[in-house]
């Protein structure tokens, strides 16, 4: 997270940055559905959640540096890239792939642009609420992506790591779960299976492949 290039290291030096991620992604949670609605922009959504998180983990910081913070994430965004072993695993599986991703349309698709998903998976399999018009962990969203796919929920896996939104939404669609808790968030019997690395996912899905 660019908070580390943001404060000074006195000012970090308390805080746990683990925690500090999961807050600031729950923060975003808190206005998706305002978002989702087009009620605020990315940016005023982004400018929220750091505001919100430095003020429960009482770090003093203006507006103008909010909109700096807000702006060196998006740059952050723009670097985003995909591990050597996930595009491996990619490149090798046999398995029917497609993603199902929060967020505003034309946002999404240029990360997912970024981390080159469009290379191992085909655009017409990927969905965002904010095309949809349903987003998780409404059980509408899985459904209408089964529906557009043709596909029996039953016979598909979905990884994801919200509990809640992934794991929860996916399973009242009738999916099988896995979830990838490398942040160490609350966990349920909604999820079939429980990974906390990206090698321990793998793995697993090799598994379930092979």
């Amino acid at each position: 997270m660019c908070a580390d290039h943001m404060f000074e290291k006195e000012v970090l030096d308390p805080v746990d940055l683990t925690a500090f991620y999961k807050d600031y992604r729950k923060a975003g949670d808190e206005i998706f559905d305002r978002l989702q609605k087009g009620e605020i922009s990315i940016d005023e959504s982004g400018e929220y959640r750091i505001r919100k998180v430095c003020a429960q983990y009482g770090i003093a910081i203006d507006e103008r540096s909010v909109k700096e913070f807000q702006q060196m994430y998006r740059g952050y965004q723009r670097n985003i890239s995909m591990s050597e072993e996930l595009r491996e695993f990619l490149e090798n599986t046999d398995a029917e792939l497609a993603v199902l991703t929060n967020g505003e349309h034309a946002h999404q698709y240029a990360k997912l642009s970024t981390l080159n998903v469009f290379d191992y998976i085909p655009a017409a399999h990927v969905f965002t609420s904010g095309k949809l018009g349903y987003a998780k962990p409404d059980p509408r969203a899985f459904d209408a992506v089964m529906k557009a796919l043709n596909e029996n929920p039953m016979d598909w896996y979905y990884v994801g790591d919200s509990y809640v939104n992934d794991m929860e939404g996916a399973k009242k669609a009738g999916m099988k779960t896995i979830h990838f808790n490398r942040h160490h968030g609350p966990e349920g019997e909604a999820a079939d299976h429980v990974v906390y690395t990206e090698k321990q996912l793998i793995d697993l899905l090799n598994e379930l492949s092979s």
